[in-house]
C-alpha cells in the first residue's frame, strides 16, 4: 500500500520559484546517475536523506529552483512528493519536461541498481497520484525516450519497456489499492486550478492580437461560465494569474509574441497585464521551439476576463504542444 509522503516529511527546503504545469501526457521514469546508498533499502530515513541530497545538487550544482522531479519511489513502498502534481519538472531535458512528469526510482549506477518490488509499487502510486492530481496522461517512459541520456538505466528500462508490470503483493494477488490520497501540500498547488491542454492545437499566423486557449477555468465555486476561454469571474477579484506555453514548428530566431492580457466581454482588450504594457517579444531556439512562463497579479470583474495571447507570423505549421493555466485567488474586492 503505497505512501504518498508530504515534502516536510522528508525535509524539502523551498522552491526558489515555481513553474506551473495543467496537464503532461504521462509519467517518465529516472534514475539517480551515481550511487544509491543501500542502506536506502533497510532504512527509510537513507531514502529521505538521499532525496535531501539530490534537491541540494539540483538546487546548487544545477542552478534549478528545487529538485528536478516530481516524485520519488523508494524501496519501503513510499512516494515522495518531489515537485509534485501542476508543477513543471526539470529532470526530462530541455524541451521535454512540458510532456511528463518526471518520477525517480531511488537507483543507480552502483550500490542500489535494481528496482525492488517496493519501488515498483511506489512508481505506480506515484503515477496514480499525479494522474489524479495532476491530470497526467497514461503513457509510461524512460527518460531516454526522446533525450540522449543512459537514464533510467537498463534495469529500469527493460522494466518500463515490459510496460512497467506492477508486482503483487503475493505470487497469486494483485497489489492492493493504495490509501486515500493526501492532500496536497499548500504550496504545491494554487486555489484555482484550469484544465489546461488537452490536446495539441496548430496556432495560425496572424497580424493582429488574437487570443488563443482551448480550456476553460474551472473552480469549484463555479464563479466562471461553463463556455470561453478565458479567466472570468462574476465578482469583482484581485488575483494572480500564471501561465506556461510551449510552441514549435518556427524557424530558429523566429519571433514570437506572448502575454497575458485582460479583455472586456465584448473581447475587446484593455491592458497588457504581462508583461506590463506591451506583449513579450521571444524568438524560437535552435530546434524551432519557444516557452514561456507568464504571470501577473490584477483585478477582475463581472465584465472583464483574463486571457493568454500568442501571436506570431510564420509561414510554417506552428503547434501549441503545451498550455496550462491557473488562477490563485487574493481577496475578493
Amino acid at each position: 500500500m503505497t505512501i504518498i509522503e508530504s515534502r516536510a516529511s522528508w525535509g524539502a527546503v523551498r522552491p526558489r520559484s515555481t513553474s506551473y504545469l495543467g496537464s503532461a501526457r504521462g509519467v517518465k521514469a529516472h534514475y539517480t546517475g551515481g550511487r544509491v546508498d543501500p542502506a536506502t533499502l533497510t532504512d527509510h530515513e537513507a531514502c529521505r536523506a538521499a532525496v535531501r541530497g539530490i534537491q541540494r545538487g539540483h538546487m546548487l550544482g544545477n542552478g534549478w529552483s528545487d529538485i528536478g522531479y516530481s516524485m520519488v519511489a523508494c524501496a519501503h513502498d513510499r512516494a515522495m512528493i518531489g515537485r509534485g502534481p501542476r508543477v513543471l519538472p526539470a529532470a526530462n531535458g530541455p524541451g521535454l519536461n512540458s510532456g511528463h512528469y518526471a518520477i525517480l526510482l531511488l537507483v543507480g549506477t552502483s550500490g542500489v541498481t535494481e528496482p525492488t518490488d517496493g519501488m515498483k509499487r511506489a512508481f505506480h502510486g506515484a503515477r496514480r497520484y499525479l494522474r489524479e492530481r495532476g491530470a497526467a496522461g497514461a503513457q509510461i517512459a524512460g527518460h531516454r525516450d526522446g533525450y540522449a541520456t543512459s537514464c533510467p538505466g537498463e534495469p529500469v528500462y527493460r522494466w518500463v519497456r515490459a510496460g512497467a508490470p506492477l508486482p503483487s503483493t503475493t505470487p497469486s494477488a494483485p497489489s492492493a489499492d493504495p490509501e486515500p490520497l493526501p492532500e496536497p501540500e499548500e504550496e504545491s498547488m494554487p486555489e484555482i486550478v484550469s484544465l489546461g491542454l488537452e490536446d495539441e492545437v496548430v496556432v495560425p499566423p496572424s497580424t493582429d492580437y488574437q487570443p488563443w486557449w482551448t480550456a476553460e477555468w474551472k473552480d469549484s465555486a463555479g464563479w466562471h461560465p461553463t463556455d470561453g476561454q478565458s479567466i472570468a469571474p462574476n465578482v469583482k477579484v484581485w488575483a494572480d494569474a500564471v501561465a506556461f506555453v510551449a510552441l514549435r514548428g518556427l524557424a530558429p530566431g523566429e519571433p514570437v509574441q506572448v502575454a497575458l492580457t485582460r479583455h472586456n466581454d465584448d473581447g475587446t482588450m484593455q491592458d497588457v497585464a504581462w508583461p506590463i504594457n506591451r506583449p513579450a517579444l521571444l524568438r524560437a531556439d535552435a530546434d524551432g521551439r519557444v516557452e514561456a512562463n507568464l504571470a501577473a497579479q490584477f483585478g477582475l470583474s463581472g465584465d472583464s476576463r483574463a486571457r493568454v495571447f500568442i501571436r506570431h507570423a510564420s509561414t510554417g505549421v506552428v503547434t501549441l504542444e503545451t498550455a496550462s493555466a491557473f488562477k490563485a485567488l487574493l481577496h475578493r474586492s
